[in-house]
């Protein structure tokens, strides 16, 4: 597997206090047999904004206490990029970073609505060269309402990353439900750990993934878990492989069921 969505990166988020825990991160990385990963620190303006200058720093730090400790795990940079109108200057003045400075670049909505404007950022984006990839969709209220919004960017060419931990119901049953939903409907491209520190149960990286292996096929598994993400670091097209909208299965009522058997 390879990872493209942390908060290894020390001292820049909510993620990593200090380089130590970002070297007792790393060493979980590589007990979990994950060798590569992408760190992505949030830029969220007003609150965690650190530059790519910084944290470019920050990694170049981090690689060498990496080195030290005789710890292979490669590290490349991007950025969680909270979704707002400014987000095309921002990437054009290097103030964030894209993925692995690739045309991918990993966006977060608000967890509770998702703003008018989206889709035409992700219109914007796009025309510009760049590929939007929503970051843990299963979180957000209004996806978990209607899995076809998330439908509708992807068929504009968005793509979407999932977490892992959704679904061992780390965040809850919705959200386990609607990781299952979307993973069913074809509508994800990658998986991630999105984790935050060195407290974090790594330890449900195994069971996420076995989890993920009886509800996808071995195709799509090796797709969303290591071909398209090593896609990303070499800046390769991926393919947006049709998702299926979603189709709520209600109940039949009893007057159904009487019609039926008449």
């Amino acid at each position: 597997m390879i990872d493209i969505h942390n908060h290894i990166l020390p001292s820049v988020d909510d993620g990593a206090e200090d380089i130590d825990e970002s070297i007792k991160m790393a060493k979980f990385y590589l007990k979990s047999g994950i060798s590569r990963i992408i760190a992505t620190p949030h830029y969220i303006e007003g609150a965690w904004n650190s530059t790519k200058v910084e944290n470019q720093k920050a990694l170049e730090k981090l690689k060498i206490s990496l080195d030290e400790n005789k710890l292979d795990l490669e590290i490349y940079l991007g950025n969680e990029i909270y979704i707002t109108m400014d987000i095309l200057n921002y990437i054009e003045k290097g103030i964030v970073s894209t993925l692995n400075d690739s045309r991918y670049i990993l966006i977060e909505f608000p967890m509770l609505d998702i703003p008018l404007y989206t889709e035409n950022i992700i219109y914007k984006l796009l025309l510009k060269g760049y590929i939007p990839i929503i970051a843990h969709p299963e979180r957000c209220s209004r996806i978990i309402e209607n899995p076809n919004i998330l439908y509708n960017f992807l068929m504009k060419g968005a793509l979407a990353q999932l977490n892992l931990s959704s679904l061992v119901g780390g965040y809850g049953v919705k959200i386990k439900t609607t990781a299952e939903i979307l993973l069913k409907y074809r509508m994800i491209h990658f998986v991630s750990t999105d984790i935050h520190s060195k407290d974090d149960n790594f330890a449900e990286i195994e069971s996420s993934l076995n989890i993920l292996k009886n509800i996808v096929d071995g195709e799509t598994f090796n797709n969303i878990t290591y071909l398209n993400p090593s896609k990303v670091i070499e800046d390769i097209g991926i393919e947006n492989y049709n998702p299926i909208k979603y189709q709520k299965r209600t109940k039949p009522s009893i007057f159904s069921l009487f019609f039926k058997t008449v």
